[in-house]
């Protein structure tokens, strides 16, 4: 089978598993030899829009991939929920939707006239055409349609498909991704740890990493927090920093004592499910979807409460907690590459037999 990834986070393993076996992958590019198209996250949303019409002049079977519905953007005192950015994030739609107007608006005014600050008309242009909202107008109406061009929709988890269902009337099947496993089964076991504790993931304030360091200097504890940082208003008190190489994160992750997860939202959460193929000890917050995908593996804690992320942490460094070999053996079965493909093909092998 040939297949077009456009995106390539949670699909990575996946892909490099299914070209082991003789599909051919090509990343970002199309051509009209392809069988299936896969978009993953409405991030890839507009780069699929230049190819959509040739996704079904060729009769190519299109998937998309549902990261996450952050209910908060659509909740109406939202920051970006107001009727001039409602405007703008039609208006960008709009304009990518066109590709001619976007080649103009791109080639011709942003770039040769709008970026020397001289041009009033197009700084207009680039204002009110260049900016794109994660807003209602985003998800309700611009992300809604994009998803009822698919064969198929998969969520990466329950309370993806529910938020959804609930949010944007759309139907979707559940698809557990999965992890690297043959990497992290083969990482040998450090002879030194590096750190006390770690957090991977985008420095945002949903991650709630300010709570994981003020409850590690509680303890002197040595963390760091790996991951972009994305809202520059969060000042942690530790070393963060961000690792392009998703290897060298596994790295890391192997030589820290035990995971921390603080998040009070996720559509999926990728790293817990590592660490427990490490044979970690992960502390989680207590939220629908840390109980979803890790079931009874991780030490769970009050979600915002800093006194009980404490305690949860004295109880790992004082030895008096070991995850259950039934729940770490279950995340291994489930989330496995072997596993998750056959899952994967499953879906695919429907949209060709319809």
């Amino acid at each position: 089978m040939n297949i077009g990834i456009y995106g390539c986070h949670f699909l990575k393993p996946l892909m490099n598993s299914l070209e082991k076996d003789g599909h051919k992958i090509i990343y970002e590019r199309f051509s009209k030899n392809l069988d299936l198209i896969i978009s993953e996250s409405y991030f890839c949303m507009y780069r699929v829009y230049k190819i959509l019409k040739k996704i079904k002049k060729n009769k190519i079977k299109f998937v998309n991939i549902i990261y996450d519905i952050p209910p908060w953007r659509l909740e109406k005192n939202y920051e970006d929920n107001s009727i001039n950015k409602y405007l703008r994030q039609n208006l960008y739609h709009f304009s990518y939707r066109n590709q001619a107007l976007r080649k103009l608006i791109d080639e011709y005014i942003i770039n040769e006239k709008a970026l020397t600050g001289k041009n009033l008309v197009a700084r207009l242009i680039n204002y009110y055409f260049n900016f794109n909202y994660k807003n209602r107008i985003f998800y309700q109406l611009n992300y809604v349609k994009y998803l009822k061009y698919s064969d198929l929709n998969l969520s990466i988890s329950k309370f993806t498909q529910y938020s959804v269902k609930k949010f944007l009337k759309i139907d979707s099947h559940v698809w557990y991704p999965g992890v690297n496993s043959d990497v992290l089964s083969n990482l040998p076991k450090p002879s030194k740890l590096k750190y006390d504790a770690l957090n991977i993931s985008r420095i945002v304030e949903t991650k709630r990493q300010k709570l994981f360091v003020e409850a590690a200097k509680k303890l002197k504890l040595n963390v760091i927090v790996i991951g972009r940082h994305q809202d520059k208003k969060i000042t942690l008190d530790c070393p963060h920093f961000y690792l392009s190489e998703h290897y060298s994160v596994l790295n890391e992750l192997n030589h820290a004592g035990f995971y921390v997860d603080a998040s009070i939202f996720e559509g999926f959460g990728l790293t817990p499910v590592e660490a427990a193929f490490l044979d970690k000890i992960t502390i989680a917050s207590n939220t629908y979807i840390h109980r979803e995908i890790l079931g009874d593996y991780p030490l769970y804690f009050k979600p915002d409460d800093v006194d009980d992320l404490v305690e949860k942490m004295k109880i790992v460094i004082n030895n008096k907690y070991s995850p259950k070999k039934e729940a770490i053996e279950r995340i291994k079965k489930i989330y496995s590459i072997k596993t998750v493909k056959k899952r994967f093909l499953g879906f695919i092998e429907s949209i060709f037999n319809k």
